[in-house]
Protein backbone atom coordinates (compact mmCIF):
# COMPACT_ATOMS: atom_id res chain seq x y z
CA UNK A 1 0.00 0.00 0.00
CA UNK A 2 2.80 2.34 0.82
CA UNK A 3 4.87 1.90 -2.22
CA UNK A 4 1.30 1.95 -4.39
CA UNK A 5 0.41 5.42 -2.28
CA UNK A 6 4.30 6.52 -3.11
CA UNK A 7 3.69 5.67 -6.64
CA UNK A 8 0.22 8.02 -7.06
CA UNK A 9 1.41 10.91 -5.46
CA UNK A 10 5.13 10.82 -6.12
CA UNK A 11 5.44 9.78 -9.52
CA UNK A 12 2.37 11.12 -11.38
CA UNK A 13 2.69 12.80 -14.81
CA UNK A 14 1.79 15.89 -13.60
CA UNK A 15 2.70 18.88 -16.34
CA UNK A 16 4.05 20.72 -13.40
CA UNK A 17 7.21 18.87 -13.13
CA UNK A 18 5.73 15.11 -12.68
CA UNK A 19 6.63 13.93 -16.36
CA UNK A 20 9.93 16.07 -16.46
CA UNK A 21 11.02 13.88 -13.04
CA UNK A 22 9.84 10.60 -14.48
CA UNK A 23 11.42 10.89 -18.04
CA UNK A 24 15.02 12.53 -16.51
CA UNK A 25 14.89 9.19 -14.17
CA UNK A 26 15.35 6.71 -17.04
CA UNK A 27 16.25 8.37 -20.39
CA UNK A 28 18.86 10.27 -18.71
CA UNK A 29 21.04 7.75 -17.32
CA UNK A 30 23.49 7.75 -19.49
CA UNK A 31 23.41 8.23 -23.71
CA UNK A 32 26.94 6.23 -23.59
CA UNK A 33 24.87 2.57 -21.98
CA UNK A 34 21.89 3.07 -24.32
CA UNK A 35 24.31 3.06 -27.33
CA UNK A 36 26.04 -0.72 -25.59
CA UNK A 37 22.66 -2.52 -26.76
CA UNK A 38 20.68 -0.48 -29.18
CA UNK A 39 21.39 -0.66 -32.84
CA UNK A 40 23.99 0.67 -34.21
CA UNK A 41 21.75 2.62 -37.38
CA UNK A 42 18.54 4.14 -35.67
CA UNK A 43 19.09 3.58 -31.80
CA UNK A 44 15.47 2.85 -32.08
CA UNK A 45 14.78 2.29 -28.32
CA UNK A 46 11.81 0.18 -29.08
CA UNK A 47 10.50 -2.61 -30.75
CA UNK A 48 11.77 -4.00 -33.99
CA UNK A 49 9.87 -5.75 -36.74
CA UNK A 50 12.05 -8.89 -37.84
CA UNK A 51 11.34 -11.02 -40.93
CA UNK A 52 9.33 -13.64 -39.47
CA UNK A 53 7.03 -16.55 -40.44
CA UNK A 54 4.96 -19.04 -38.36
CA UNK A 55 7.08 -22.08 -38.32
CA UNK A 56 4.88 -25.49 -38.87
CA UNK A 57 4.19 -27.47 -35.64
CA UNK A 58 6.38 -30.52 -36.63
CA UNK A 59 9.16 -28.42 -36.84
CA UNK A 60 8.68 -27.49 -33.14
CA UNK A 61 7.88 -30.93 -31.92
CA UNK A 62 4.25 -29.49 -30.27
CA UNK A 63 0.84 -28.73 -31.61
CA UNK A 64 1.09 -25.27 -31.44
CA UNK A 65 3.22 -23.25 -33.84
CA UNK A 66 5.50 -20.64 -33.07
CA UNK A 67 7.33 -17.58 -35.17
CA UNK A 68 10.89 -18.05 -36.94
CA UNK A 69 13.20 -14.62 -36.93
CA UNK A 70 15.77 -13.73 -39.57
CA UNK A 71 18.05 -10.83 -40.16
CA UNK A 72 19.96 -8.55 -37.92
CA UNK A 73 18.50 -5.82 -35.12
CA UNK A 74 19.53 -2.96 -37.18
CA UNK A 75 17.70 -4.52 -40.53
CA UNK A 76 14.33 -5.27 -38.08
CA UNK A 77 14.47 -1.41 -36.63
CA UNK A 78 14.67 -0.40 -40.26
CA UNK A 79 11.64 -2.47 -41.23
CA UNK A 80 9.74 -0.79 -38.31
CA UNK A 81 10.61 2.89 -39.01
CA UNK A 82 8.99 2.21 -42.47
CA UNK A 83 6.30 0.46 -41.06
CA UNK A 84 5.32 3.09 -38.28
CA UNK A 85 5.67 5.97 -41.88
CA UNK A 86 3.69 3.56 -44.27
CA UNK A 87 0.91 3.51 -41.86
CA UNK A 88 0.99 7.47 -41.75
CA UNK A 89 0.79 7.08 -45.60
CA UNK A 90 3.54 10.13 -44.93
CA UNK A 91 3.94 11.96 -48.37
CA UNK A 92 6.69 13.69 -49.77
CA UNK A 93 7.05 17.15 -47.68
CA UNK A 94 4.44 16.81 -45.28
CA UNK A 95 4.99 18.40 -41.43
CA UNK A 96 5.76 16.01 -38.85
CA UNK A 97 5.46 15.83 -35.48
CA UNK A 98 7.22 12.99 -33.72
CA UNK A 99 6.24 13.06 -29.96
CA UNK A 100 9.06 11.49 -27.62
CA UNK A 101 11.81 11.44 -30.46
CA UNK A 102 14.43 9.63 -28.30
CA UNK A 103 17.41 10.02 -30.24
CA UNK A 104 16.20 11.27 -33.58
CA UNK A 105 16.27 7.82 -35.40
CA UNK A 106 12.27 7.91 -36.96
CA UNK A 107 12.61 11.76 -36.99
CA UNK A 108 16.24 11.43 -39.45
CA UNK A 109 14.64 8.70 -41.70
CA UNK A 110 10.98 10.50 -42.27
CA UNK A 111 13.20 13.77 -43.33
CA UNK A 112 15.74 11.93 -45.46
CA UNK A 113 13.30 9.54 -46.99
CA UNK A 114 10.46 12.03 -47.36
CA UNK A 115 11.67 15.40 -46.83
CA UNK A 116 9.64 15.64 -44.09
CA UNK A 117 9.37 18.77 -42.25
CA UNK A 118 9.94 17.53 -38.57
CA UNK A 119 9.14 18.69 -35.25
CA UNK A 120 10.12 16.81 -32.78
CA UNK A 121 9.24 17.23 -28.72
CA UNK A 122 10.64 15.40 -25.57
CA UNK A 123 11.84 15.86 -21.81
CA UNK A 124 15.25 14.66 -22.03
CA UNK A 125 17.72 16.88 -22.13
CA UNK A 126 20.24 14.20 -22.66
CA UNK A 127 18.43 12.87 -25.64
CA UNK A 128 17.83 15.74 -27.50
CA UNK A 129 21.80 16.44 -27.48
CA UNK A 130 22.60 13.16 -28.88
CA UNK A 131 19.59 13.69 -31.45
CA UNK A 132 20.61 16.63 -32.18
CA UNK A 133 24.87 15.80 -33.12
CA UNK A 134 23.26 12.95 -35.03
CA UNK A 135 21.15 15.27 -36.89
CA UNK A 136 23.82 17.56 -37.58
CA UNK A 137 26.01 14.95 -38.69
CA UNK A 138 23.24 13.93 -41.40
CA UNK A 139 23.08 17.46 -42.51
CA UNK A 140 19.37 17.64 -42.31
CA UNK A 141 19.39 20.68 -39.41
CA UNK A 142 17.06 22.62 -42.31
CA UNK A 143 14.89 19.79 -41.77
CA UNK A 144 14.61 18.73 -38.17
CA UNK A 145 14.14 20.69 -35.29
CA UNK A 146 13.81 19.26 -31.87
CA UNK A 147 12.60 20.86 -28.20
CA UNK A 148 12.49 19.80 -25.15
CA UNK A 149 8.89 20.65 -23.46
CA UNK A 150 5.66 19.22 -22.39
CA UNK A 151 3.43 18.19 -25.44
CA UNK A 152 0.36 19.66 -23.67
CA UNK A 153 2.51 23.04 -23.30
CA UNK A 154 3.31 22.21 -27.01
CA UNK A 155 -0.61 21.87 -28.23
CA UNK A 156 -1.52 24.98 -26.55
CA UNK A 157 0.85 27.27 -28.56
CA UNK A 158 -1.61 28.86 -31.00
CA UNK A 159 1.28 29.04 -33.91
CA UNK A 160 0.52 24.94 -33.45
CA UNK A 161 -2.88 24.87 -33.78
CA UNK A 162 -3.49 22.53 -36.87
CA UNK A 163 0.03 22.45 -38.12
CA UNK A 164 1.02 19.10 -38.65
CA UNK A 165 -0.05 16.78 -41.33
CA UNK A 166 1.15 13.36 -39.75
CA UNK A 167 1.75 12.84 -35.77
CA UNK A 168 3.73 9.97 -34.81
CA UNK A 169 4.28 8.75 -30.80
CA UNK A 170 6.67 5.64 -30.98
CA UNK A 171 5.97 3.77 -27.33
CA UNK A 172 5.78 7.23 -25.78
CA UNK A 173 2.08 6.91 -24.31
CA UNK A 174 3.48 4.72 -21.79
CA UNK A 175 4.70 7.67 -20.22
CA UNK A 176 1.66 9.40 -19.75
CA UNK A 177 -0.13 7.60 -17.58
CA UNK A 178 -4.27 6.65 -16.99
CA UNK A 179 -5.23 9.47 -15.83
CA UNK A 180 -3.52 11.87 -18.30
CA UNK A 181 -4.50 9.68 -21.68
CA UNK A 182 -7.18 11.75 -22.85
CA UNK A 183 -4.70 15.14 -22.41
CA UNK A 184 -2.68 13.22 -24.69
CA UNK A 185 -5.44 12.53 -27.39
CA UNK A 186 -6.67 16.63 -26.93
CA UNK A 187 -3.20 17.73 -27.50
CA UNK A 188 -2.94 15.74 -31.07
CA UNK A 189 -6.24 17.44 -31.48
CA UNK A 190 -5.20 20.68 -31.59
CA UNK A 191 -2.40 20.06 -33.70
CA UNK A 192 -3.62 17.91 -36.31
CA UNK A 193 -4.31 19.26 -39.23
CA UNK A 194 -7.94 17.85 -40.59
CA UNK A 195 -7.31 15.69 -42.82
CA UNK A 196 -4.11 14.66 -40.43
CA UNK A 197 -3.35 11.09 -39.17
CA UNK A 198 -1.95 9.98 -35.93
CA UNK A 199 0.36 6.64 -35.58
CA UNK A 200 0.49 5.74 -32.43
CA UNK A 201 3.06 2.70 -31.37
CA UNK A 202 1.63 1.04 -27.60
CA UNK A 203 2.91 -1.40 -24.96
CA UNK A 204 -0.40 -2.38 -24.14
CA UNK A 205 -2.18 -4.41 -21.19
CA UNK A 206 -4.94 -6.66 -21.77
CA UNK A 207 -8.18 -5.37 -20.46
CA UNK A 208 -9.02 -8.81 -18.52
CA UNK A 209 -6.41 -7.58 -15.55
CA UNK A 210 -6.31 -3.96 -16.36
CA UNK A 211 -8.09 -2.40 -13.18
CA UNK A 212 -6.05 -4.65 -11.20
CA UNK A 213 -3.26 -3.12 -12.81
CA UNK A 214 -3.99 0.62 -12.12
CA UNK A 215 -4.93 0.31 -8.64
CA UNK A 216 -1.29 -1.53 -8.31
CA UNK A 217 2.43 -0.84 -8.75
CA UNK A 218 5.46 -3.26 -10.05
CA UNK A 219 8.79 -3.16 -10.76
CA UNK A 220 8.55 -1.78 -14.12
CA UNK A 221 6.34 1.78 -12.88
CA UNK A 222 8.38 1.93 -9.80
CA UNK A 223 12.08 1.00 -10.44
CA UNK A 224 12.87 1.38 -13.93
CA UNK A 225 10.06 3.75 -15.96
CA UNK A 226 9.13 5.49 -12.32
CA UNK A 227 5.32 6.86 -12.98
CA UNK A 228 5.08 4.59 -16.36
CA UNK A 229 1.60 2.87 -17.38
CA UNK A 230 1.30 0.43 -20.36
CA UNK A 231 -2.72 1.36 -20.92
CA UNK A 232 -4.96 -1.57 -22.39
CA UNK A 233 -6.45 -0.87 -26.15
CA UNK A 234 -10.24 -0.06 -24.60
CA UNK A 235 -8.00 3.05 -22.38
CA UNK A 236 -6.67 4.51 -25.57
CA UNK A 237 -10.17 4.15 -27.46
CA UNK A 238 -11.98 5.64 -24.53
CA UNK A 239 -9.78 8.37 -23.76
CA UNK A 240 -9.65 9.47 -27.74
CA UNK A 241 -13.32 9.31 -28.09
CA UNK A 242 -13.73 11.70 -25.22
CA UNK A 243 -11.28 13.29 -25.71
CA UNK A 244 -11.26 13.75 -29.69
CA UNK A 245 -12.64 13.70 -32.93
CA UNK A 246 -10.21 10.81 -33.50
CA UNK A 247 -11.13 7.24 -34.11
CA UNK A 248 -9.00 4.24 -34.44
CA UNK A 249 -8.90 2.97 -37.84
CA UNK A 250 -6.14 0.06 -37.87
CA UNK A 251 -4.28 -2.17 -35.47
CA UNK A 252 -1.16 -4.36 -36.15
CA UNK A 253 0.58 -6.27 -33.43
CA UNK A 254 3.94 -6.85 -33.22
CA UNK A 255 4.74 -8.21 -29.11
CA UNK A 256 6.46 -11.51 -30.80
CA UNK A 257 8.59 -9.28 -32.33
CA UNK A 258 9.17 -7.00 -28.92
CA UNK A 259 10.50 -10.37 -27.14
CA UNK A 260 12.99 -11.00 -30.03
CA UNK A 261 14.09 -7.55 -29.94
CA UNK A 262 14.86 -7.36 -26.04
CA UNK A 263 16.69 -10.71 -26.25
CA UNK A 264 19.12 -8.88 -28.48
CA UNK A 265 19.61 -5.87 -26.74
CA UNK A 266 20.04 -8.22 -23.55
CA UNK A 267 22.32 -10.45 -25.26
CA UNK A 268 24.33 -7.08 -26.62
CA UNK A 269 24.00 -4.94 -23.46
CA UNK A 270 25.88 -8.89 -21.55
CA UNK A 271 28.38 -8.74 -24.68
CA UNK A 272 29.36 -5.13 -23.19
CA UNK A 273 29.70 -5.75 -19.66
CA UNK A 274 32.89 -4.67 -19.40
CA UNK A 275 32.03 -1.45 -21.07
CA UNK A 276 29.31 -0.99 -18.95
CA UNK A 277 31.44 -1.04 -15.75
CA UNK A 278 34.18 1.18 -16.51
CA UNK A 279 31.67 3.80 -16.72
CA UNK A 280 30.50 3.29 -13.15
CA UNK A 281 27.48 1.18 -13.30
CA UNK A 282 28.24 -1.81 -10.12
CA UNK A 283 27.05 -5.20 -9.78
CA UNK A 284 23.44 -4.01 -8.74
CA UNK A 285 22.59 -2.35 -11.81
CA UNK A 286 24.06 -5.29 -14.05
CA UNK A 287 21.52 -7.20 -12.15
CA UNK A 288 18.87 -5.10 -12.23
CA UNK A 289 19.30 -4.04 -15.69
CA UNK A 290 18.88 -7.75 -16.87
CA UNK A 291 16.18 -8.40 -14.51
CA UNK A 292 14.07 -5.47 -16.55
CA UNK A 293 15.35 -6.60 -20.54
CA UNK A 294 13.88 -10.78 -19.13
CA UNK A 295 11.31 -9.42 -16.95
CA UNK A 296 9.93 -7.39 -20.63
CA UNK A 297 11.39 -10.64 -22.85
CA UNK A 298 8.70 -13.08 -20.63
CA UNK A 299 5.97 -10.79 -20.87
CA UNK A 300 5.86 -10.38 -24.44
CA UNK A 301 6.66 -14.16 -25.20
CA UNK A 302 3.96 -15.39 -23.43
CA UNK A 303 1.65 -12.94 -25.19
CA UNK A 304 0.57 -11.63 -21.46
CA UNK A 305 1.57 -7.76 -22.87
CA UNK A 306 1.70 -6.76 -26.28
CA UNK A 307 2.74 -3.85 -28.41
CA UNK A 308 0.62 -2.40 -30.78
CA UNK A 309 1.08 0.06 -33.68
CA UNK A 310 -2.23 2.15 -33.81
CA UNK A 311 -3.42 4.04 -36.41
CA UNK A 312 -6.26 6.92 -35.55
CA UNK A 313 -7.87 9.54 -38.06
CA UNK A 314 -10.76 11.17 -37.88
CA UNK A 315 -14.09 10.08 -39.76
CA UNK A 316 -13.61 9.85 -43.77
CA UNK A 317 -10.03 10.37 -44.31
CA UNK A 318 -9.40 9.27 -47.88
CA UNK A 319 -5.44 9.71 -46.69
CA UNK A 320 -6.04 6.19 -45.39
CA UNK A 321 -7.53 4.44 -48.10
CA UNK A 322 -4.40 2.32 -48.93
CA UNK A 323 -4.31 0.43 -45.44
CA UNK A 324 -8.07 -0.75 -47.08
CA UNK A 325 -6.61 -2.26 -49.85
CA UNK A 326 -6.55 -6.42 -50.16
CA UNK A 327 -2.46 -6.70 -49.81
CA UNK A 328 -3.09 -4.74 -46.69
CA UNK A 329 -5.81 -6.98 -45.15
CA UNK A 330 -5.62 -10.53 -46.37
CA UNK A 331 -3.44 -13.28 -44.52
CA UNK A 332 -0.62 -14.31 -47.08
CA UNK A 333 -0.60 -18.41 -47.32
CA UNK A 334 1.56 -20.15 -44.45
CA UNK A 335 4.88 -21.78 -45.78
CA UNK A 336 5.44 -25.44 -45.93
CA UNK A 337 8.18 -27.05 -43.40
CA UNK A 338 10.36 -27.23 -46.66
CA UNK A 339 9.88 -23.38 -47.53
CA UNK A 340 10.93 -22.44 -44.05
CA UNK A 341 13.73 -24.31 -43.76
CA UNK A 342 14.97 -22.68 -47.39
CA UNK A 343 13.92 -19.20 -45.89
CA UNK A 344 16.11 -19.91 -42.72
CA UNK A 345 18.88 -20.95 -44.98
Amino acid sequence: MLNYLKFKIFMDNSEKGGSLKNIHAHYDISNDLFRTFLDKETLMYSSAIYDAVAQPPALMGQPSPGLRFKGTLEEAQWRKLDTLCDRAQILPGQTLLDIGFGWGGLSIHAAKKYGCKVTGITLSVEQKALAEERVEKEGLGHLINFEVVDYRIFARRQDNQGKFDRVISCEMIEAVGHEHLGEFFWAVEQVLKYDGVLVMEAITTPEARYETYLRSTDFINTIIFPGSLCPSLHALVDASYKWSTLSLEHIDNIGLHYAETLAEWRRRFNGKEDVVRKMGFDDVFLRVWNYYLTYCEAGFRSQTENCLILVFSRPGNKALMPLCESRAVTQMESFTEEEVEAWLE
